[in-house]
């Protein structure tokens, strides 16, 4: 986890994409002398706050979500910013075998694949773009897509690839919500992944994403607020 000077927050285990970033693969970070601000999609707070990683944190980082990964950062976070946004996630506990609903089909006039080299160089809803090339992804990530009329309309994939370890990234487009459709990406992807031992991570932003999740069998492990500053 770094520098946990300023106290671990309880129950809150490293999340992959700031292990991406301790590793040097993903986002960018910077270390100070008794903490840490890493950017990696979200911006984690490591350590202890200091004058300068705080004034770090005013001056570039107002609006982007904040994650402190210790008691240290996030009372500093509530005293200076009293009027700051706060919101809920919860952390599901990372999984390697899942329950697959029975059902999983799609409606009439769409199409579920896997996500193959052409649908993955349009990286559709952003999906694929952390990964260098097709090959890469192949090797290392996993996907699904649902086609109608032809075009891309909802997809899952891994947002990221770690050590055998991936992050779930779901997306479905606003006309076609309500259809079954992010399960049914879902389902395809995670058999892909039980299949080739991978293990997944999900991040549930919300409560929606959350019972997803318990419905393949993933469990709650830490929630957590994401702050955005006034």
């Amino acid at each position: 986890m770094g520098n946990t000077a300023g106290g671990k927050t309880a129950g809150m285990n490293t999340p992959l994409l700031y292990r991406g970033a301790l590793q040097g693969v993903f986002g960018k970070r910077e270390q100070y002398s008794r903490g840490s601000i890493t950017d990696a999609l979200f911006v984690y707070l490591d350590g202890e706050p200091e004058s300068e990683s705080v004034a770090k944190v005013d001056a570039h980082f107002r609006n982007r979500p904040l994650v402190c990964l210790t008691n240290a950062w996030e009372e500093q976070i509530k005293v200076q910013y009293p009027d700051a946004t706060v919101y809920r996630r919860t952390m599901m506990k990372p999984a390697c075998r899942f329950t697959i609903p029975e059902k999983t089909d799609v409606p009439e006039g769409y199409r579920l694949t896997g996500m193959d080299e052409a649908v993955f160089e349009l990286h559709p809803f952003s999906h694929g773009m952390n990964y260098s090339c097709w090959d890469t992804f192949q090797a290392e990530g996993s996907g699904a897509v649902i086609h109608h009329n032809g075009e891309a309309v909802a997809a899952a994939s891994s947002f990221l690839s770690l050590n055998g370890e991936v992050e779930m990234d779901i997306s479905v487009k606003e006309a076609h919500r309500r259809k079954n459709l992010a399960t049914a990406c879902v389902a395809r992807m995670l058999r892909d992944c039980m299949e080739r031992g991978i293990t997944v991570h999900w991040d549930a932003q919300n409560d929606v994403s959350r019972h997803m999740a318990e419905k393949f069998g993933f469990e709650a492990e830490k929630e957590y607020s994401v702050y955005w500053l006034a």
